[in-house]
């Protein structure tokens, strides 16, 4: 298999909870992992829109140059939006996607996106795919309603 980076968030307890509690009560999560996957694209269009170093270490004075000589003045994630095009929805042959039964797979398979996402010797890590306090909050009320919305439909409701 070609390798890949993703985000694991097997280390956030409450969504990890919420996803075995679902997958106890109505089993196939491919519609509410549909929609999740939807607002991960979203969420992670807003990181390469970012203009200033912000969040980010600022790029080195030497890549710079070599960034705005090269590909224009552009996001600090962005050079030639490959990585951006990949993980944003915008589906291009690097896109990472899986939506199963019980799982969600998303990534990409650019060569040098781990590089980005974790930093290299000389680099800083300037993480894109992430997901924060609220995304997981939203997740959890995402795979809620959907369980509630299910067990109703299938005269289950508590």
């Amino acid at each position: 298999m070609v390798g890949f980076t993703s985000y694991n968030i097997d280390n956030d307890r409450r969504f990890k909870r919420a996803l075995q509690t679902a997958i106890k009560r109505v089993g196939d999560l491919r519609f509410v992992m549909g929609e999740i996957s939807r607002d991960i694209f979203k969420t992670t269009r807003q990181n390469f829109i970012l203009s200033g170093s912000g969040q980010y270490p600022a790029l080195s004075p030497q890549y710079a140059k070599f960034k705005q000589r090269t590909y224009g003045f552009s996001p600090i994630l962005v050079a030639s939006g490959d990585l951006r095009d990949s993980v944003t929805g915008k589906g291009n042959s690097d896109t990472v996607l899986n939506i199963g039964k019980q799982s969600l797979v998303q990534g990409t398979k650019v060569p040098y996106a781990r590089y980005v996402q974790e930093g290299t010797v000389k680099m800083p890590g300037r993480k894109y795919l992430f997901i924060d306090d609220a995304q997981a909050d939203r997740f959890v009320r995402m795979i809620d309603n959907y369980v509630t919305s299910r067990l109703e439909v299938l005269g289950n409701a508590k």
